[in-house]
C-alpha cells in the first residue's frame, strides 16, 4: 500500500493492554479503526516474529493496513560502528518487512546523541561533531534509498522533546530523498510550545504520519477532548497533508474515549 492509497484515515498504537497482534487487530476493528501501528518496542512485534504473509492475509481479511514505530532507542549515527551498523540493520530489516507486508509507513526517532554538561548548560556532541553526525545520515539515506527502491515505503521521522538546530539540519538531509517523511506528534509538540511546528509547516509536503492525543503542559498521550492540545487545527492540517492518524493513547479506556469523541465531530472525519 502506498501512502497516497492510506490518506487520511484513523489508526490505534499496540498498546501494553493488548497482549498479541490478534487482540490489537480485533480492538481497531471493534472501534472501526483503519490499521494498528506495530511498535517493534514489545516483544510481540519484534521484526522476527512478524509473519508478513500472514500480516497480508489479516490485512485481507479485516479491510485493516498496519504501520510500524521502530524502537525509540533507535541511533543510526552511533560513534560506535558496531553499535551504528546494527541500528541500520534494523531499519533494512523493518524495509523488508514493510515490503512484503504491504506496510506503508515505518516511524523513527532520530536520537538526540549523548549530552556534555558545562558549566555553560548542555552540550550535544553530535551538534559538536557535525560532520560525522551528518556523513552517517548521508550513508544511511542512502542505503535506506537502495533498499526501499520503488516500493512506495516511506520512513517517517518523528518529533519528541523539540528538535535543536542541528537536528532539524539532518532531518532536512534526510528529506532530500523521497523515501523520508515526517511524523508530527502533536502532544509531544505541545509540551515544548509548539517548538517543532514551524519545521512541519515549513516541509506540509512531506508530512505523512501524525501521532495524535490530547494533554496539558508536559502531560501527553491523553483521550481526545480532555485537554488543551487544538485538535481541529492539528487535524485540519492532517487531512490536508493526506496524513495517517495514530490515535497515541497508552490505555484502551482512552482509546475508547478518543474514538467515541471523534463520532461526535464529523467535520473530522476522514
Amino acid at each position: 500500500m502506498s501512502m497516497s492509497a492510506a490518506g487520511y484515515c484513523f489508526g490505534m498504537p499496540f498498546l501494553l493492554e493488548t497482549a498479541s497482534i490478534e487482540d490489537a487487530i480485533a480492538l481497531a476493528c471493534r472501534l472501526d479503526l483503519r490499521f494498528v501501528e506495530l511498535n517493534s518496542n514489545f516483544p510481540q512485534c519484534q521484526l522476527t516474529l512478524i509473519d508478513p504473509a500472514w500480516l497480508r492475509a489479516e490485512a485481507a481479511r479485516t479491510d485493516l493496513f498496519f504501520t510500524l514505530h521502530l524502537d525509540d532507542s533507535l541511533n543510526v549515527c552511533d560513534f560506535n560502528l558496531a553499535v551504528r551498523a546494527a541500528y541500520v540493520s534494523t531499519v533494512l530489516d523493518a524495509i523488508a518487512l514493510a515490503k512484503a507486508a504491504d506496510i506503508p509507513v515505518i516511524n523513527i526517532h532520530l536520537a538526540k546523541g549523548n549530552i556534555v554538561t558545562l558549566p555553560d548548560g548542555k552540550h550535544y556532541i553530535f551538534a559538536n561533531f557535525r560532520d560525522a553526525f551528518e556523513e552517517a545520515l548521508l550513508a544511511f539515506r542512502q542505503q535506506c534509498e537502495e533498499a526501499i527502491a520503488d516500493s512506495g515505503v516511506r520512513i517517517c521521522v518523528e518529533n519528541t522533546d523539540g528538535w535543536e538546530d542541528y537536528e532539524r539540519r539532518g532531518i532536512e538531509i534526510l528529506l532530500e530523498s523521497p523515501v523520508f517523511g515526517l511524523t508530527l506528534d502533536i502532544g509531544h509538540n505541545h509540551a515544548v510550545n509548539d517548538l517543532d511546528l514551524p519545521f512541519f509547516e515549513a516541509h506540509q509536503d512531506r508530512l505523512c504520519h501524525m501521532h495524535a492525543h490530547d494533554g496539558w503542559a508536559q502531560t501527553n498521550h491523553q483521550a481526545m477532548g480532555s485537554g488543551e492540545i487544538p485538535l481541529h487545527d492539528r487535524l485540519d492540517l492532517a487531512r490536508a497533508c493526506k496524513a495517517t492518524v495514530v490515535l497515541e493513547t497508552k490505555t484502551v479506556d482512552a482509546l475508547e474515549a478518543s474514538t467515541a469523541w471523534l463520532k461526535t465531530k464529523p467535520e473530522l472525519q476522514p
